[in-house]
């Protein structure tokens, strides 16, 4: 069967390097013309990623190291590819490269137990936007607090700001800046991983839009473009 992905170059940067920045092997299924992957990492962050292309249902690719296939697509110069989908690998030739890339079998790669449905219909209770220059903020940020590995959104008065520190410890640094002018959401400070702004800053997006809910103690992340969707689940952790 051939897969035919007409952007190759957006297929990479978009939705597989996103990916690979949250962990390394993968389950990637076809349903309803989109290539769906529920992954998670060892900080117990979650994304669903999508992206649509026109493929048949029920493929099912068993990706043993993500990297290694967005390494291998990127040196193909041409940005609209036939893949051959084959049971246990797939494979490419041109006039100029030809590679072959093979899957594992079923059920060695562990994926999260969580529906599509169930994650695309989190409930929330504060939402607000991030433009991924604050991201880039973040990120330069935390040189300055190397010692801390949480993220903090607190709201005070209308106004919502993201703080590097670790309150647990008295000694550790902070560093602070405003992501939001106004929303209507009481004063609260939650506190996440920062491993969620390394992963935002894979992307290529412009936008994030950030959902929380306070009572179940999660918050989601979510950047879209034409093709590509991705969802992160983060949960919040203690003070």
């Amino acid at each position: 069967m051939i897969i035919n992905i007409k952007n190759k170059n957006q297929f990479v940067t978009d939705y597989l390097r996103p990916i690979s920045a949250l962990t390394e092997a993968i389950i990637i299924k076809s349903k309803n013309n989109k290539l769906e992957c529920i992954t998670n990492n060892e900080q117990g962050l979650i994304v669903y990623a999508s992206y649509n292309l026109e493929v048949e249902n029920n493929l099912i690719l068993n990706i043993p190291n993500v990297r290694k296939l967005e390494k291998i697509l990127s040196f193909v110069e041409l940005n609209e590819i036939k893949l051959q989908y084959n049971e246990n690998c797939l494979s490419y030739k041109d006039s100029q490269l030809r590679f072959k890339y093979h899957f594992l079998d079923d059920n060695i790669i562990q994926a999260p137990k969580l529906s599509v449905q169930k994650i695309l219909n989190l409930p929330f209770n504060i939402e607000f936007k991030i433009n991924s220059s604050k991201i880039s903020e973040l990120a330069k940020g935390a040189a300055f607090v190397a010692e801390s590995e949480k993220l903090y959104f607190n709201i005070e008065n209308g106004e919502i700001f993201a703080e590097i520190t670790d309150r647990s410890n008295s000694s550790v640094d902070s560093y602070s800046i405003k992501v939001c002018d106004e929303t209507d959401a009481d004063n609260l400070s939650f506190p996440i991983h920062f491993d969620i702004v390394r992963l935002l800053a894979s992307t290529n997006q412009n936008e994030i839009t950030v959902r929380i809910n306070t009572e179940q103690g999660l918050s989601t992340f979510e950047v879209s473009s034409d093709n590509v969707m991705l969802k992160y689940i983060v949960p919040g952790l203690q003070v």
